[in-house]
């Protein structure tokens, strides 16, 4: 497994790579790699000849800074986790690398307005400027998303769309605990009230979702979420 740290190296070698013409499939992550994680990759090592993680944190996103600061980092483990499910490189570069003075941020214009972009304002402008970055240096052809964060989704669907066009993404079903809740990086933060309280909720929104009609309600639901 190849630890790069540095645009320049990473390019030169992807050039290399790229004249043998093999696949690649990327994964984009924060850290703290889980299960979820996993399925992604697992996805692309499926579907391309090799699969490259990319590792960083990015504060551009975070609208709290007390959340970019607390947000779970573990290197040492993020580390094994790849050598153990067989990752051929860990692109992990600094805040430098990615945001030297010339890059400017990206306002996102897709699907604004609604759900968590009503709540977290600029969240998804750090989300596509941070992308716009990573694609453009990786340059793979084919990029995994977990479905869970079904907002985000659809957003980088837009932007590949507008500006990758030959790169396909990837979407993976959403990987799940036992009860229920999506794995997220994030939930190593939950104290165990906070769990008991999204556990609950959880099985809160499936309890109302079963009091829908489905010949009626829900096939008008799954329509309207096609058409998002």
């Amino acid at each position: 497994m190849l630890i790069i740290k540095d645009i320049s190296n990473l390019q030169k070698y992807l050039e290399a790579y790229r004249n043998t013409n093999k696949t690649l499939g990327y994964v984009p992550t924060m850290g703290a790699l889980h299960d979820g994680h996993k399925a992604l990759i697992n996805q692309s090592q499926k579907e391309n000849n090799k699969t490259i993680v990319s590792i960083f944190v990015n504060e551009k996103q975070f609208n709290d800074k007390k959340d970019f600061v607390n947000y779970p980092r573990n290197r040492g483990a993020d580390y094994d986790f790849c050598e153990d499910n067989n990752v051929d490189i860990i692109f992990e570069p600094d805040h430098v690398e990615i945001y030297p003075n010339e890059i400017k941020s990206i306002k996102n214009k897709f699907y604004t307005g609604i759900l968590c972009d009503l709540y977290r304002p600029g969240h998804f402008d750090g989300v596509v400027t941070v992308l716009n970055r990573f694609f453009s240096i990786v340059d793979s052809n084919r990029v995994y998303f977990g479905e869970k964060d079904f907002q985000q989704l659809k957003i980088v669907s837009k932007l590949i769309e507008e500006k990758f066009k030959n790169l396909t993404l990837v979407p993976v079903q959403t990987v799940r605990m036992d009860n229920g809740i999506p794995l997220s990086s994030r939930n190593q933060k939950l104290s165990k009230k906070q769990f008991d309280e999204y556990t609950l909720f959880q099985k809160a929104l499936l309890d109302f979702i079963k009091t829908f009609d489905k010949s009626s309600e829900i096939s008008e639901l799954k329509v309207n979420l096609k058409n998002f």
